[in-house]
């Protein structure tokens, strides 16, 4: 018997009750989502009713329910929005890191990370922290079914480019620590101690990290 699939981040969050198909409904569940982004972002998630978000889109509260069934899904909404932009960034970021050196790039990488996740983090505390598995910026629009199968595609090749500036013989477990292990004290940080996770000498130490991971002990 095969195994299931592993499901796709988007699968992971709250759903819609269903998706619109026409261009009229497509607007609507737009105009909702961007009222949940401006209330979210100005006035925090206590004021994200439906009576403000249909005061704030113009939406009839019959035709909110008719697509969200609460408001988690409406949130899960925002933070999808919110996502492929940031997936969008990322490809062209990756395509301004042709020729700099492996620390180079990871200093950018890392500061790219903290940037997202503070922002996803500073919508909504608590949707962040309940779906931070598949509010993974990586595999947002990657083919790759897995974090395994993502940091093998992904970090892995970053080092191996980098051969030159990689002084260890375990690269697999390099890239685990780097595409894995750093982001978790990312995440970490951005919650428990967000005045530290702003700070220059936070990234200053995640590559310092980052750097040893690819060194000889």
């Amino acid at each position: 018997m095969e195994a299931p699939a592993t499901p796709r981040p988007k699968d992971q969050l709250p759903q819609p009750r269903k998706q619109p198909v026409q261009a009229r409904s497509r607007a609507l569940v737009d105009a909702i989502a961007e009222a949940c982004l401006r209330l979210l972002e100005k006035e925090g998630e206590d004021a994200l009713t439906v009576n403000r978000i249909a005061e704030v889109s113009g939406a009839a509260v019959g035709s909110i329910y008719q697509y969200f069934p609460n408001k988690e899904s409406m949130i899960a909404a925002v933070y999808e929005r919110l996502l492929d932009q940031e997936s969008e960034q990322l490809f062209q970021m990756r395509e301004q890191l042709q020729g700099l050196s492996l620390e180079a790039i990871l200093r950018q990488i890392f500061a790219n990370m903290i940037r997202v996740e503070q922002r996803l983090h500073q919508l909504s505390h608590a949707f962040h922290t309940r779906y931070r598995t598949a509010l993974h910026l990586g595999l947002w629009h990657a083919p790759q079914a897995s974090r395994e199968e993502f940091i093998n595609t992904t970090w892995l090749p970053l080092l191996q480019m980098h051969g030159s500036q990689v002084q260890t013989d375990n690269l697999p477990l390099a890239a685990y620590l780097l595409g894995q292990g750093l982001r978790e004290i990312i995440h970490s940080a951005v919650h428990d101690v967000p005045q530290q996770a702003r700070s220059p000498e936070f990234l200053d130490a995640l590559v310092a990290m980052a750097m040893s991971c690819v060194k000889r002990g």
